[in-house]
């Protein structure tokens, strides 16, 4: 076969790179061939345009026939297999028109998809034998570098390639060469970083996704995909086929360039996803056409596998050990939260050395409200307090916000870079602004490059940027791309760290923890001071305001028997009962106002005895059917027969007032308030004073057993009649509840115990 031209790009920034969807390229490489079917009825969706040839069939015929038709048995009990079970892929073998074949089968987007390759014939016992030996190898070593080394050196071994590199993603996604096994005749990687734009967000999303990716022969001509009998050739909704997981895709031709200007035509990449995210690769290059057999494929893929466990765990561990080494200025600073008498972000004023270790910074700002404490290195006050505004509207949710480069993110920062290019900020919730910010200068350094960074797109033909019309064209050139480039870097501190996110945000939390402690604690005095007032204020004017009520009755009693012209005694005795009928309601208020501190205290006690229910309501009607009547409404009372209950009779009494007084208020004209009881079955006696009022709307029925709550105004009362009346009848044991619909009335329902 001829060989095919290097692949050219025109028309292409690195924005366009990046958005580039190569999950579906409509077409694969050579070495296999791919069919895309329904999982269901075995129907042919598509094919690659070399299936026909791949397996020994006419390329229509595969294309209009259920794959039951075309596959082996052994071949399709292989495919039903994984069907059935897609979390335990099969490799399937089997034999065509005298072709040793073997494919794999996954499922994707609605459709399952088969690959298959020209089976491997070589010895696999050599592959077995060197992939426990790596596996051996690797599982001694407990430091990273020594690690990716070892790493390098096996996949190579294995695979045969010309170099293996170990490539670490910063947190910025540019790549740095840890580790690295190579012939004398390629040239030494280490230690170079690659920029973020050599593979694109999506390639990097594919790399986390995917364990393994090959391109034996970089010179290939892409393989199209060609539509089944259905006419369009797309799945559901004419959509192009995804081959995201496919391990026959065929890949950008920007990156086909890039292996042809490195000197490559053969490649392998082994991923390192570590905790869900894309930590690495293990990147292998090769100067000739290299083919890597499914059995030597899977063993890389367990050395990549392996390594990703292993770079997780001595992550974890290190983590723990500067958690640990940690663990005593983050009790200290945790203490001074508690021991803070205001907020207690405060308290760390007294921790300097304290904050600045927990997160190995060189300063600090403390800022609640317009107040700033600097401790160590740190911006000017006026700045820090302007930054910290800045920042607390980037922190969102999670209320942490870090970065190393400041400048980077927003040139008005520049002025701060000698003590503040790395800023790692902790943000507490309103209404008071309050956070701490920890600051680290800048590290000037030298970065060698694999090429310049900054100049990655030239124009057609070799002219440069600026004199190329209309467009650039993306062109990577060896020579020039990945020599060694040495950069200065200024305005990046040094990374912070997970020990430190970590620290930052256990801190928060603590803060935030003694914070509502402090605001609970600060509630509680309130309360309690509130309760003790009004006990003690309640208790002093009940006994004056008897005296007034009593006097008030005395001087009626005495305008009965004086001698006055008519008017006169009639307006002093008016005078009288109003002072009267006043006093009786502060009296009542007052009592009421008891109650509440006692249950808001937790001391409402109740004396149940053995009681009568229609005594109990005998005795209610008659001290409570004058008010109605004074409505004009009729009060009925219907109790069970021989019902007797364990209640307080003066409590039971007092929440039958307030129900039927209620029910009074709000009930019209020439109606009745029934009140009824009955048992329950369960133990309790139900108490229901039903009437036929305007009833209270859904929204409120939740509210109405809260204290201060009155259902209209203008009506009198200040809301704690059905407060203390559940506090009553839960003080018995009971439940209290609402029943209402609008229009139609309202029936108060409550329980006591059955005696």
């Amino acid at each position: 076969m001829k060989p095919a031209e290097p692949a050219t790009t025109t028309d292409i920034d690195l924005d366009a790179c990046a958005r580039e969807p190569i999950h579906i390229p409509g077409a694969i490489q050579p070495h296999g061939c791919l069919i895309a079917f329904d999982p269901g009825s075995l129907t042919v969706r598509q094919a690659s345009a070399n299936a026909g040839a791949f397996l020994g069939v006419d390329l229509a015929t595969l294309l209009s026939s259920p794959l039951d038709r075309v596959l082996p048995a052994n071949a399709l009990r292989a495919v039903g297999d994984t069907l059935s079970d897609a979390a335990v892929p099969v490799t399937m073998r089997f034999e065509m028109h005298g072709r040793r074949l073997e494919g794999t089968v996954h499922q994707h987007d609605g459709l399952a998809i088969l690959e298959v390759e020209d089976a491997e014939v070589q010895e696999t016992a050599a592959t077995s034998s060197l992939l426990d030996r790596g596996l051996r190898r690797l599982s001694h070593l407990d430091d990273l570098r020594s690690l990716l080394a070892a790493a390098v050196e096996v996949v190579r071994e294995l695979s045969g390639f010309d170099r293996v590199v170990a490539y670490r993603f910063d947190d910025d996604d540019h790549g740095e060469v840890l580790a690295e096994a190579r012939s004398d005749e390629v040239d030494r990687y280490l230690g170079l970083h690659f920029p973020e734009s050599d593979i694109p967000r999506q390639a990097r999303e594919l790399y986390r996704r995917n364990w393994i990716r090959v391109i034996p022969d970089g010179r290939y001509q892409p393989v199209p995909l060609v539509a089944g009998h259905t006419g369009s050739g797309a799945p559901a909704g004419d959509k192009p086929l995804d081959l995201s997981h496919a391990l026959l895709r065929s890949v950008s031709p920007v990156h086909l360039e890039y292996l042809a200007n490195m000197g490559l035509q053969a490649s392998m990449s082994v991923s390192l996803v570590v905790d869900g995210r894309l930590w690495g690769l293990l990147s292998c290059g090769h100067r000739t056409p290299l083919a890597i057999p499914s059995r030597m494929r899977g063993a890389c893929e367990t050395i990549g596998r392996f390594v990703s466990l292993q770079i997780g765990a001595l992550q974890t561990l290190e983590l723990e050990r500067r958690k640990a080494a940690r663990a005593g200025v983050m009790r200290a600073l945790v203490g001074a939260l508690a021991q803070a008498t205001e907020h207690g972000l405060l308290g760390w004023r007294a921790e300097e050395a304290a904050l600045l270790a927990v997160t190995d910074a060189a300063g600090a700002a403390v800022v609640v409200g317009d107040s700033v404490t600097l401790v160590g290195a740190a911006p000017e006050a006026a700045t820090a307090l302007e930054l910290s505004r800045w920042v607390a509207e980037r922190a969102g949710a999670s209320g942490i916000w870090s970065t190393r480069e400041l400048s980077n993110v927003d040139a008005r920062w520049i002025g701060c870079a000698t003590v503040a290019s790395g800023v790692l900020a902790i943000v507490l919730p309103p209404p008071l602004h309050s956070c701490v910010l920890w600051f680290r200068p800048e590290l000037v350094h030298t970065v060698h490059w694999g090429g310049n960074p900054d100049d990655p797109i030239v124009a057609k033909d070799g002219a440069s940027p600026a004199a190329a019309a209309p467009r650039p064209v993306l062109g990577l050139h060896p020579r020039r791309s990945f020599e060694l480039w040495k950069q200065e870097v200024r305005g990046r501190s040094l990374p912070w760290g997970r020990v430190d996110l970590h620290c930052a945000a256990e801190l928060r939390r603590s803060a935030i923890e003694s914070d509502l402690s402090r605001q609970v604690r600060r509630a509680e005095a309130a309360v309690q001071a509130r309760d003790e007032l009004v006990a003690v204020v309640a208790h002093d004017l009940r006994t004056p305001m008897s005296v007034v009520v009593m006097q008030a009755a005395i001087i009626q009693r005495l305008l009965l028997g004086m001698e006055a012209p008519a008017d006169t005694a009639q307006r002093l005795r008016a005078s009288a009962q109003v002072v009267q009928r006043a006093g009786e309601r502060m009296a009542s208020l007052l009592n009421d106002l008891l109650d509440l501190a006692r249950i808001e205290a937790g001391r409402f006690d109740v004396t149940p005895v053995r009681k009568n229910v229609a005594q109990a309501l005998e005795e209610a009607f008659e001290l409570l059917h004058p008010v109605c009547e004074s409505n004009r409404q009729a009060l009925v009372i219907d109790p069970a027969p021989d019902l007797a209950i364990r209640a307080d009779p003066e409590r039971l009494f007092q929440v039958l007032s307030n129900l039927i007084g209620n029910a009074s208020k709000f009930a019209p004209e020439h109606s009745d308030i029934h009140v009824r009881a009955v048992a329950t079955g369960d133990g309790f006696c139900e108490f229901s004073v039903a009437d036929r009022g305007g009833g209270i709307p859904p929204e409120k029925q939740p509210q109405i057993f809260e204290r201060y709550w009155k259902e209209r105004t203008g009506r009198g009362g200040a809301g704690l009649g059905l407060y203390i009346a559940r506090g009553i009848v839960e003080a018995h044991g009971g439940t209290i509840r609402v029943e209402s619909t609008v229009g139609e009335g309202t029936t108060m329902r409550f329980t006591v115990p059955l005696a």
